[in-house]
């Protein structure tokens, strides 16, 4: 039972400092904190305006109120009293029979004490100048080997532990301070950082749960766009094929005249896609490599153009696909609306397929067309 109750991922460990639950509060949203722990992580947040639950991040209109919660309390309470000693526990040096967990220990005595045999040190005068300290396994660590007084002072210019008499001896001169008031103050340095971790994993969290809500609706944006596109393309073909019908039998007789325009365009064509593979050739070995100092080299090397160092995390939020869907949507407008105008002017007209070219490059490329 010992080992459950003070395991780390025990559930009655208060999610923040990982300890065994302090005063504990429950949230609407069902998960319980120490109330100090909860409180400094909600004071960290009122500059925004916004409190949220640090375990599943629900959001609250405005600061919960917080009471202590009576039942985990007593449970709690409950297993500590029934919980027996654990390995680590430093036992009475007096009691007989069942040894029973020490509360204290005298650095004078060299030995530690529960709460009933540690009474004389509180009571008898004889132990007025008994140094107790909290029940140690290591007593002999925390006196002087060479004075064998209590290692109460703390020296900043060797960074240990002394006694009293040390200060007069080897450390004569030396800044020293009470080794517990310089340990406070670590503590607190220590609480302080501890805290600024909590936040910034408040805030890392909140960015992840914000990128995949944006993630989340552009993917949906992008099943739409492929939807809308392939629902376009099949009306565009279908109004293609409409017109094939008419121009089929002038498309033959117009065939001798149009093959060398299409083979000088076909050829342009060719060159320009050319071009494109060699491009898109030199963009391989950048995004193939995994190494950031590479991709940076290749670059430097290939294409002779700087890069901008990255200076904050990516908005993805108005990410949309309506260039895309208004570019298409106006392809078939045009070409609904050439085939409308100028149908009886294609038998007539050799000039309307460069026409509808024009038209296709300019809707789907509207920055590359003049």
């Amino acid at each position: 039972m010992a080992e459950s109750l003070f395991h780390a991922q025990n559930r009655l460990n208060c999610p923040i400092c990982l300890t065994l639950l302090k005063d504990p509060v429950t949230t609407s949203c069902g998960h319980s904190f120490c109330m100090s722990c909860i409180k400094r992580c909600w004071d960290l947040e009122v500059h925004r305006g916004i409190y949220s639950c640090p375990t599943c991040r629900t959001p609250f209109n405005q600061r919960p109120a917080l009471s202590r919660s009576i039942v985990l309390a007593d449970i709690l309470q409950g297993m500590k009293q029934k919980a027996p000693a654990r390995p680590a526990d430093v036992m009475c040096d007096v009691c007989k029979g069942r040894k029973v967990k020490a509360v204290k220990s005298c650095l004078i005595c060299m030995a530690s004490y529960c709460q009933t045999h540690v009474r004389p040190h509180y009571e008898s005068k004889a132990f007025k100048k008994h140094k107790l300290v909290k029940a140690s396994p290591n007593l002999q660590q925390q006196i002087c080997r060479e004075h064998h007084k209590a290692l109460e002072i703390y020296c900043y210019n060797d960074q240990k532990c002394i006694c009293v008499l040390c200060m007069g001896s080897q450390h004569h001169g030396h800044k020293t301070v009470s080794a517990a008031a310089e340990m406070a103050k670590k503590q607190d340095e220590l609480k302080k950082k501890k805290w600024d971790s909590i936040q910034k994993t408040i805030d890392l969290k909140k960015e992840a749960h914000q990128c995949k809500k944006a993630v989340i609706s552009y993917k949906r944006s992008a099943q739409a766009a492929v939807e809308n596109s392939d629902r376009i393309f099949n009306e565009i073909i279908h109004s293609i094929q409409n017109i094939q019908a008419e121009v089929r039998e002038n498309i033959r007789a117009q065939e001798n005249k149009e093959v060398q325009d299409a083979e000088s365009h076909i050829q342009s064509l060719e060159q320009e896609i050319g071009e494109l593979q060699k491009e898109t050739c030199k963009l391989e070995p950048l995004l193939r490599t995994e190494n950031h100092i590479q991709f940076f080299q290749l670059q430097k090397y290939s294409f002779n153009s700087g890069v901008s160092p990255y200076s904050s995390p990516r908005d993805v939020s108005n990410l949309t696909f309506e260039r895309v869907e208004q570019s298409l949507s106006e392809l078939k407008r045009q070409l609904d609306e050439v085939c409308e105008e100028h149908i009886g002017g294609i038998l007539d007209d050799g000039e309307i397929k460069i026409f509808l070219l024009a038209i296709i490059r300019s809707a789907v490329f509207p920055h590359s067309c003049k």
